[in-house]
């Protein structure tokens, strides 16, 4: 890599002994331009637009400091090596302000500039590579925003970001989403059971007409969260606004994938508020609406997979089922293995188990009791602290709760 060198120097001599004192190609450096001074310099030095300038302070016409303030303003990244007499230190110390890399005290030897020209270039190299690195990132960030975009927006709905740190990365990402009051809206796509083409292709349909039913609304943003969910945050200046735009979306957004698709679309509308940081409750409210929905009769219950988080309540249920006996078990566990947020991994665990998931864990340790107490000679204790409860006495309350008599009693039963 070479760096192009200009050199400023109003007397002749000088100029020419630095000139000709250095084999600049041999060097890395392509020497591209002499001037006598800051004036005759200027255009020059715009035009060939040098990576390190070395320059004279004390000049005719244009002295070095004026020029080193014109060339910081229009060349920032070029940088520059002041030439200073023994009597002119107090303008070294301005140029220094100004934002000179180096200063050398005349008379120049050519080892001493040789030294500051190589300390600079690996400068040079240094910014070089950040600006790159600084370009591929913003290339990755803008190749990713989408995605980007959607998890910032999902951590809103979901209440794991804060009002404040959505709104710092809403500005990163130029997501406008504030107003005077807010809306959720979720648009849960079932398709047809004689539907021919693969569900990826269905569902990009469903996307496709949901824009269409949006029409590019300023006032609306929308996302996906997985395939068959479409998520949108309605804005408007009153409450009145917001209930009739809602309505009026989810109308326009259920006749569109009927009529074009034979699609059956499930919306839940949260009720409006006037926060960000009441969002979460809006989106939980829709959710809680679609929960409301009965599956269609034809459909087979026992086919989890067709149904909206079919596949993640799968895993989850079988992360459940196979960690039970660990204390640690929790809501936040089970959603972070499924990769969801804790407030949206329990309302979609609501909805498609048909029971919050402690019930759910809880079902499932004293079923593992009643196994124990029947096939073992265990203390009611020791299968206390095998199913995961760390204290006796709250799992002697839980299974009275759900077995109607305390474990000993059962046993005895049989």
């Amino acid at each position: 890599m070479t760096y192009k060198v200009f050199l400023v120097e109003d007397e002749i001599i000088a100029r020419e002994g630095i000139r000709d004192a250095i084999d600049w190609a041999a060097a890395g450096y392509q020497f591209c331009g002499e001037a006598s001074d800051g004036e005759i310099a200027l255009p020059l030095i715009r035009e060939r637009r040098p990576d390190i300038l070395i320059t004279d302070i004390k000049m005719p016409f244009m002295d070095g400091l004026q020029l080193c303030r014109i060339v910081k303003e229009t060349l920032p990244t070029t940088k520059i090596i002041i030439l200073s007499g023994h009597d002119e230190f107090r303008y070294a110390q301005e140029a220094m302000q100004i934002g000179v890399t180096q200063y050398l005290l005349k008379p120049i030897v050519a080892q001493d500039l040789l030294a500051a020209l190589r300390k600079i270039a690996s400068q040079i190299d240094g910014e070089r590579q950040a600006k790159a690195q600084l370009e591929t990132l913003q290339a990755q960030m803008f190749d990713h925003q989408p995605m980007l975009r959607e998890r910032c927006l999902l951590d809103l709905v979901s209440g794991s970001s804060s009002a404040a740190d959505f709104m710092e990365q809403a500005r990163n990402l130029e997501i406008d989403l504030l107003a005077p009051w807010y809306q959720v809206l979720v648009m849960h796509a079932m398709p047809p059971s004689a539907a021919t083409a693969p569900l990826y292709t269905l569902y990009q349909q469903v996307d496709v007409t949901v824009a269409a039913s949006l029409n590019q609304s300023p006032l609306v943003v929308a996302f996906k969260h997985g395939l068959e969910d479409t998520i949108l945050i309605v804005r408007g200046e009153t409450r009145a606004d917001m209930t009739q735009q809602a309505e009026r979306l989810a109308t326009a957004m259920r006749q569109r994938v009927a009529e074009q698709l034979g699609c059956r679309a499930i919306i839940g509308i949260g009720d409006p508020t006037e926060r960000l940081s009441l969002i979460p409750q809006s989106f939980a409210e829709a959710l809680a609406q679609i929960s409301s929905f009965e599956r269609p009769a034809e459909s087979d219950p026992s086919d989890q997979g067709q149904f909206h988080g079919g596949a993640i309540m799968l895993k989850a249920l079988a992360y459940i089922d196979t960690n039970y006996a660990d204390p640690a078990m929790s809501l936040g566990q089970a959603a972070a293995h499924v990769l969801l947020s804790p407030t949206y991994f329990s309302a979609l665990f609501r909805r498609e188990v048909g029971e919050t998931f402690i019930d759910y864990l809880t079902q499932v340790r004293i079923r593992k009791a009643i196994e124990l107490l029947r096939s073992t000679s265990l203390t009611a204790s020791e299968i206390a602290y095998r199913i995961g409860y760390q204290n006796p006495r709250y799992f002697y309350s839980v299974f009275r709760k759900v077995v109607g008599q305390p474990p000993n009693e059962f046993r005895q039963r049989f």
